[in-house]
């Protein structure tokens, strides 16, 4: 007989899984709290963040100065090395940001910008964020805008394969009762964007693999609680390179024999000194 009772998943909580399930059984189960702050991190909080306040922003005012004073307001020296290098990031985050608004139309408003939706499936609770939802030209289809700010370029195939995307197409179609086929990535470092339109049957493709991911999770919690296996020992880690970004390594002596700890600004993208923040009139998009 089936349990009553929904299991919580989210796509976070699912790739945490999948990375490894000890720092599962530390973020979900023990719940651990951790200080940690890692400078790619505070900077691509302070770059969702601007991009977020950038649609209260009436278009006449959407200028290369607003985006500079947004990203202002939410910056963070966190996890940088010095006061020094988090102020040459944060210029290199304004031109970051400048360069990928200076691409849109300033006159463009997206449907919905961390728009929470909820969805239920046989077995699990599906709860997603989304960072933002743009119409589809032509039809009443939406289109999931995920923005990334980290090192790596993403490509097409980084797009198809990605659970959480598919997920949130599927909150989309579920929640919002729209179309929604077609996902994106927003590389904001480098304004590159990756697309990728899903069929159905790869959406439930999808879904039927993060219901099997829950079905591990549940069973794993259920042992620990249980007394089946004693707390982290029904979490097995998986020692592996990630390990050194890791913010339990100090609590793992497999994953701290695995790599070494990494500087806390390690994760910063190539800087682009190459990069100047571009001047724009007013009314056009920065």
């Amino acid at each position: 007989m089936s349990d009553p009772v929904l299991y919580q998943v989210s796509a976070s909580k699912v790739q945490t899984w999948l990375d490894c399930p000890r720092k599962f059984w530390f973020t979900y189960v023990g719940r651990v709290r951790v200080s940690v702050a890692w400078a790619h991190l505070t900077m691509g909080i302070a770059l969702h963040n601007a991009l977020r306040d950038w649609w209260d922003v009436t278009p006449v005012d959407r200028t290369a100065g607003t985006a500079e004073q947004l990203l202002d307001r939410h910056w963070s020296d966190a996890g940088f090395r010095d006061r020094q290098q988090a102020q040459q990031w944060q210029r290199s985050a304004t031109a970051m940001l400048t360069a990928y608004l200076h691409g849109l139309d300033p006159h463009f408003s997206p449907v919905s910008v961390e728009r929470t939706l909820a969805f239920r499936a046989d077995g699990i609770a599906v709860t997603t964020r989304i960072d933002r939802l743009d119409p589809q030209p032509g039809s009443d289809s939406l289109v999931v805008v995920d923005y990334k700010t980290g090192k790596r370029i993403p490509g097409q195939d980084d797009v198809r394969g990605s659970l959480a995307l598919a997920l949130y197409a599927l909150s989309v179609q579920r929640a919002l009762r729209r179309p929604c086929s077609r996902v994106e990535l927003h590389h904001v470092p480098s304004s590159a964007i990756a697309g990728w339109e899903h069929s159905e049957h790869a959406l439930d493709r999808q879904l039927s693999r993060v219901q099997d991911v829950a079905a591990e999770m549940r069973a794993a919690q259920r042992g620990a609680v249980t007394g089946e296996a004693a707390d982290q020992d029904a979490f097995e880690p998986r020692p592996g390179p990630l390990c050194g970004w890791c913010d339990y390594l100090s609590m793992c002596q497999p994953g701290l024999r695995a790599a070494a700890p990494q500087p806390s600004w390690a994760g910063l993208p190539q800087a682009p000194d190459d990069l100047e923040a571009l001047e724009l009139d007013d009314g056009r998009s920065d």
